[in-house]
């Protein structure tokens, strides 16, 4: 639990706060097995026709 909580949650809490994230948008959590490390990023909306 600690440790999701170290490297998922806290981590995801400052991209929250640093990107000033919009309604909608996505995180994507992933692990780069070359780096050993998690990745997070925000995926815009998408908006349907």
């Amino acid at each position: 639990k600690r440790a999701i909580q170290k490297y998922i949650e806290d981590e995801m809490a400052e991209q929250i706060l640093r990107s000033g994230m919009k309604e909608g948008e996505t995180i994507l959590v992933d692990f780069d097995s070359e780096k050993q490390q998690i990745v997070m990023k925000v995926e815009e909306k998408v908006n349907e026709s």
